[in-house]
């Protein structure tokens, strides 16, 4: 009895505080911003104390608040998106899986819940937040071409300050799909660190990630990966086809993993050589604001599986 207590006045707490950071992100959003990937937080918390009956009650108590105080249409979002991943990553905690199988399943729930309030969005609600993505997009564009004309600026140089913002929606446009199955993994990754260190204060212990300069990915990624440089370049001409999208996803998502392959292998390389530690610092900003060094980490990372720079797999063989 005084289990179920403790279960139902922690039940309540952690509702609360999902409320709050509902509130929050509604009313100060650039706050709310950062506090709504982690707002399954307090799901997980519950779920991992008391069980995923609890993680439930405490989703469903702050889903209907949340309706009332803000919007049910906010409530919906909130808990369609990061609802199952808060229950199902309490679980996996809770039973205490290793952590990469745990980010396995989490990312599995996470994509599941991001697929499924978009269905349910279009169907039932009629609303597509993806057309509302691009309509907003391309407005801004219109408004900026008026802003543009109004300083007397000329044809030609407001097609060349718009080119780069064109060419870049246009991409995010193709890759849309490749986008959301890598937001499944780094929301699950933040929310798990997250809740890890909270329980750790707590009192809780949870299995460690293998350090970073030990990350390596399978081999046979490199099948995908080639495959889909070759109906790239196969399909180039037809750039709407169906297959030229699937293969630029399947590219986008391998050069995103191969970029963490390479960044493991040059860290590793500082670390080992004593080389200073702001060349990680430089390295990681690099990759942001240079292509070629992007595509060279990726390059890097790729060619890795492939000569095992670090010689990895033949010690793990002996």
């Amino acid at each position: 009895m005084a289990h179920k207590t403790s279960a139902m006045v922690e039940a309540g707490i952690m509702a609360a505080i999902a409320i709050v950071f509902a509130l929050i992100n509604m009313y100060v959003p650039f706050v709310g911003m950062f506090l709504n990937f982690i707002w399954p937080l307090p799901i997980i918390i519950c779920g991992m104390r008391h069980g995923m009956r609890w993680s439930i009650m405490t989703l469903l108590v702050a889903g209907a608040i949340i309706a009332i105080l803000i919007s049910p249409l906010h409530s919906f979002t909130l808990v369609a998106v990061f609802g199952l991943l808060g229950v199902v990553l309490g679980e996996c905690m809770r039973r205490r899986l290793p952590p990469l199988k745990l980010l396995a399943v989490g990312s599995v729930a996470a994509f599941l819940s991001l697929m499924i309030s978009l269905l349910i969005s279009i169907l039932i609600m009629g609303i597509n937040p993806l057309s509302m993505f691009f309509e907003t997009f391309d407005k801004s564009l219109v408004d900026a071409v008026e802003f543009y004309q109004k300083q007397g600026m000329s044809q030609e140089e407001i097609e060349k300050a718009t080119k780069s913002a064109k060419d870049m929606f246009a991409m995010v446009r193709i890759i849309m799909p490749g986008a959301f199955l890598l937001c499944a993994p780094l929301i699950t990754f933040a929310n798990y660190l997250a809740a890890k260190a909270i329980l750790n204060k707590l009192g809780e212990r949870f299995e460690s990630f293998p350090p970073f300069t030990n990350w390596d990915v399978p081999r046979w990624t490199l099948i995908p990966y080639g495959i889909s440089l070759l109906m790239i370049t196969y399909y180039l001409s037809q750039p709407t086809s169906g297959w030229y999208l699937l293969g630029v996803n399947i590219q986008m998502i391998c050069s995103v993993i191969y970029v963490l392959q390479g960044l493991a292998v040059a860290f590793s390389y500082i670390d080992t050589k004593g080389k200073p530690k702001w060349w990680k610092t430089v390295l990681v900003s690099l990759i942001f604001l240079s292509q070629f060094i992007s595509q060279t980490v990726v390059l890097l990372g790729a060619f890795d599986l492939i000569f095992d720079f670090r010689k990895r797999r033949s010690v793990s063989s002996r």
